[in-house]
């Protein structure tokens, strides 16, 4: 039964991939099918958000392992591309064809200028650019932190910093204190003045100016200045709560520390210790989130919230890390390999036709709740099959051509 990966993936991965993707659609469907669930989820355990937190640790653990693969940093963003890009922009203009009949909904913001929120979009920045009301896809946020957080690691690997991963953790971790007292959208936001600009502007400079002083070449020089130029604005630039910025990069770069431990790298008691030191971060600041009241629900979201829904994605990741010698479900093991297209696809059903009758005594929200996640595998699915597997393999070629 011992069996570290099939076929050349981890499974323990695989398996967490799919039970997070399948946790964000389970999430999205029944808040718009309960409204009790939707309370219950917005006060206490967010079902979602413990999805995507599990994201960012499976995203810190496998992606320093791509990018210090041997291959160059251009093969990796190529990589990169191919794996993300062209589904998402397919699901882009799924979504405009959808909107074009009345079968998917667009935020009125993302309306008052349709054409630049759809070339936003197309970045899969748009998150740190404009903010959540001009997502065309509602799960996509989480992409823009996907991707600055490859940018930091290229940055990282410039430097010859990337192996420090360890320091790097603790160092996110500590920043969620300072961070929570920046204001959002220091750019573009209501709060943003010639102060908040000022302050990324110079931010900016010295990490491009560091960065390309440690760099090894000319080349990778101009990288060192092109990356912080664009990395550094955009993180500072994010519309939501800083402190939460910091927690979702201080996750990944925690999942980067179990990497290490597992590569051998990083003693096991020093890997475990900035697991441990995170949760205990995560715990801690929780308790200074003031009480406030949801604006969608009306309920009370107090520091509880946090913790309730954070932790136990880091205790799942934990359990699977010490079971990774092991088999996984062959079920869980389908779902991660689709839940690129999983997490993306199951937007685009949830404004389908509803049933409004019960069946055989089953009450038609559960119909419905039932009918949009297996509408949403299945079509995820062939999106797969059609897209996502087509494209990536065309990256892999790609990347053999440039060695």
């Amino acid at each position: 039964m011992e069996r570290v990966a099939r076929g050349g993936r981890f499974e323990f991965l695989d398996a967490l991939r799919g039970l997070a993707a399948l946790a964000v659609v389970v999430q999205h469907c029944s808040e718009r099918l309960f409204p009790a669930y939707f309370r219950f989820s917005q006060a206490h355990f967010g079902l979602g958000e413990f999805g995507v937190f599990l994201f960012f640790l499976v995203s810190g653990f496998i992606i320093p392992a791509s990018l210090e693969r041997g291959r160059s940093l251009g093969a990796f963003w190529v990589g990169r591309f191919f794996r993300l890009y062209p589904l998402f922009w397919a699901c882009l203009i799924a979504g405009m064809i959808l909107h074009s009949v009345g079968q998917f909904g667009l935020t009125a913001s993302f309306l008052e200028h349709p054409v630049r929120n759809f070339f936003l979009n197309l970045t899969m920045v748009h998150y740190f650019i404009g903010g959540p009301d001009i997502q065309a896809i509602g799960a996509s946020w989480s992409l823009s932190y996907e991707l600055a957080f490859y940018l930091m690691l290229s940055l990282l690997l410039i430097g010859r910093l990337n192996r420090r991963s360890a320091p790097l953790a603790v160092l996110a971790l500590v920043l969620i204190v300072p961070g929570a007292f920046l204001p959002p959208s220091m750019l573009n936001g209501h709060d943003a003045n010639a102060l908040t600009r000022v302050i990324v502007a110079v931010v900016t400079i010295v990490i491009a100016v560091v960065f390309a002083a440690m760099a090894a070449d000319r080349r990778a020089t101009v990288a060192a200045v092109v990356i912080a130029f664009i990395t550094v604005p955009l993180v500072l630039n994010q519309p939501g709560a800083s402190a939460m910025t910091f927690a979702y990069f201080a996750t990944m770069f925690v999942g980067t520390v179990m990497y290490r431990v597992t590569s051998g790298e990083i003693s096991a008691l020093r890997g475990w210790a900035v697991f441990g030191f995170a949760m205990c971060m995560i715990f801690g600041v929780s308790l200074f989130v003031p009480t406030i009241t949801d604006p969608l629900t009306g309920v009370l979201i107090t520091w509880v919230k946090q913790p309730v829904t954070i932790l136990p994605a880091y205790l799942l990741f934990a359990v699977a890390l010490l079971l990774r010698r092991y088999s996984f479900p062959r079920p869980l093991l389908f779902l991660g390999r689709i839940s690129y297209s999983l997490y993306l696809v199951h937007t685009l059903v949830l404004d389908s036709p509803r049933w409004t009758v019960s069946v055989a005594g089953i009450p038609a929200a559960w119909l419905t709740l039932c009918t949009w996640v297996i509408g949403a595998v299945v079509i995820a699915a062939v999106t797969y099959r059609l897209i996502e597997k087509p494209c990536h393999n065309l990256g892999h070629r790609v990347m053999t051509a440039m060695r």
